[in-house]
């Protein structure tokens, strides 16, 4: 038992911008260069301070969220980080402020599963999950806690107390069914065309070959130093495109709400084209 709280710390999910990494750098500089761009446009439209704030928060948070989003889906190639981000940037300016508290609950989400800093999750971090879980549940829809369900088999449960490891995935279910009968079982039909549809089945069919091709991964775990297993890339990229289309077509978030998701998986796919692209010339010459 002492054994398995010490092996249980504080916070390990986190990922510190290093600013001597120049993607890191780069991200940061964009992010607060679309952030005044934005402030300075909306003021060119004599918008209030405060509103036009929140306009250039939005377009440099979607830009810098939608490069943190890509960076867990795709970690071997940087360069899928960037074009989400420019993806960020237009859903931000085409569709408007997305929902960051639902962003940061599949950032987690994925570093759960993918585990890129190379430890599992700490005593905060079960907090974080759990408590956006529920909050989201009951402001949004009864399907949250479920979704979250998968997350919490990839935290490395033999860790904790024997109350634990059995208590913390039962509360999911059990949280979904105290929020459905609660607040009702609804699911709301998307008044969507066939194009909004397609582009996101299309771009959610994109992600397959990405996934196909995690068998091997060379990224490193940040706090390890060890390589990522390519089942857990592969598993973290799956649920969170499974988790994307039943939000969406559930009703329960709008492609406003999760636009540098969407934006993160579009780099992921674009970034891969690229790559395999790259190899073919290569190849042949």
């Amino acid at each position: 038992m002492r054994s398995a709280v010490a092996r249980l710390r504080l916070t390990t999910i986190g990922r510190p911008i290093d600013l001597r990494f120049p993607t890191n750098l780069a991200i940061v500089l964009l992010s607060v260069v679309v952030f005044l761009a934005g402030l300075t446009l909306s003021l060119i439209r004599r918008d209030p301070l405060g509103p036009a704030l929140i306009v250039g928060l939005t377009w440099g948070g979607s830009v810098f969220l939608a490069w943190v989003l890509a960076r867990e889906t795709d970690p071997d190639r940087w360069f899928s980080a960037f074009f989400a981000a420019a993806g960020g940037l237009a859903s931000a300016v085409v569709l408007g402020s997305p929902s960051f508290l639902f962003l940061l609950w599949f950032v987690i989400g994925l570093r759960y599963i993918n585990r890129t800093t190379g430890e599992p999750p700490g005593v905060l971090d079960f907090a974080a999950l759990y408590g956006i879980k529920l909050w989201l549940g009951f402001t949004a829809h009864w399907t949250i806690p479920l979704l979250t369900f998968p997350t919490v088999f990839f935290a490395d449960l033999q860790r904790l107390p024997r109350g634990l490891r059995v208590g913390l995935p039962l509360t999911l279910p059990a949280a979904a069914v105290i929020i459905g009968v609660l607040r009702g079982w609804h699911f709301l039909v998307p008044d969507w065309g066939w194009t909004e549809i397609g582009v996101i089945l299309v771009v959610a069919a994109s992600i397959a070959p990405v996934v196909g091709g995690y068998r091997r991964v060379k990224s490193l775990g940040d706090r390890t130093g060890e390589p990522l297993k390519p089942h857990r890339v592969q598993w973290a990229l799956g649920w969170a495109v499974v988790a994307a289309l039943i939000l969406t077509f559930s009703g329960t978030s709008t492609l406003q709400d999760l636009g540098p998701l969407w934006a993160a998986f579009a780099g992921t796919s674009l970034g891969w084209l690229a790559e395999s692209t790259r190899r073919r010339f290569t190849r042949a010459a």
